[in-house]
């Protein structure tokens, strides 16, 4: 039997992806241990390709995470190339289930993409109907990674930097606080919380 080959070049399709996931997934792994699940997002023609991995919590009490791997592949309508994403949320996912998060997330991805222009963070997107039914916090905060490893914050694609950025439901109050007065005074009244910021079901 005759074997069929094809070279591929890095710069191809199939194979940047490959070496991003690689890079980007490993760093994951040695933060967070093994994934349980992964969500495939594609774009038309199966392009665009988008992958969300779910990393249950380490021990109880600890947060799960959900972290994209190919996001940081596209572009914003700007020419601002996108950053990978991080969710942490408590164990119980605010009552919600994996599934239903990675569809939120696959919708905040969407709009992401469509609608934003690659602003530095942080970033603040309004309370919308999309989110989790069980959820308190309808609107979303993107900034810097917060509270995890440095080393990833950044992560080496060749001679790209592709940084994670932390996503974290927040209330319409409190994403109106962060556009009237700033990241400074929503972290002070995260200081001041009875709950934590990443319980997503928290009183508002």
């Amino acid at each position: 039997m005759e074997a069929q080959r094809h070279i591929e070049s890095a710069q191809e399709e199939a194979l940047s992806l490959d070496l991003r996931r690689t890079l980007v997934l490993g760093r994951y792994l040695q933060a967070w241990s093994m994934p349980e699940y992964r969500i495939v997002m594609t774009g038309r023609q199966g392009r665009a390709r988008i992958e969300i991995y779910f990393f249950p919590p380490a021990a109880s009490g600890q947060p799960a995470r959900f972290a994209t791997v190919g996001l940081s592949r596209l572009r914003h309508g700007s020419g601002a190339v996108h950053a990978e994403w991080m969710m942490a949320l408590e164990e119980g996912l605010g009552g919600e289930s994996v599934d239903r998060v990675c569809a939120y997330l696959c919708d905040l991805i969407a709009h992401s993409i469509e609608n934003t222009d690659g602003a530095e963070p942080p970033r603040v997107m309004g309370a919308s109907p999309l989110a989790p039914e069980k959820w308190t916090a309808k609107a979303i905060l993107i900034d810097e990674l917060r509270g995890e490893s440095e080393a990833l914050e950044r992560i080496a694609v060749g001679s790209e930097t592709v940084e994670l950025q932390w996503v974290v439901p927040i209330s319409q109050k409190e994403a109106a606080l962060i556009l009237d007065q700033g990241i400074d005074a929503f972290d002070a009244h995260v200081e001041g919380m009875a709950h934590s910021i990443i319980d997503p079901a928290r009183p508002e």
